[in-house]
């Protein structure tokens, strides 16, 4: 996976600071239902580990946020050129 970035964390803060940097690190391009429409995937995956601390017992969790640069629909998007090309495999 290129630019795959992991990064350990510690508090809701440094996750919220990855996400901005995350969004600021996007390519976009306009299409008509979107001034700045996304034009790269990304990919957050959060694993989240803890312990509980009367029962000791270790929890885990893992959720992921993704975004898939380019699924609008075309007849909505009016996508054509560059724009039209991104959204074929």
């Amino acid at each position: 996976v290129s630019d795959l970035t992991i990064v350990e964390v510690t508090s809701w803060e440094e996750v919220s600071s990855l996400l901005k940097q995350a969004a600021q690190s996007r390519t976009v391009g306009k299409t008509a239902m979107n001034e700045q429409s996304s034009r790269s995937h990304c990919v957050f995956t959060l694993r989240i580990a803890g312990v509980n601390e009367n029962t000791e017992q270790h929890v885990h969790g893992v959720l992921n946020l993704v975004d898939l640069a380019g699924s609008e629909r075309l007849s909505r998007s009016g996508a054509t050129g560059e724009r039209l090309k991104e959204t074929q495999p």
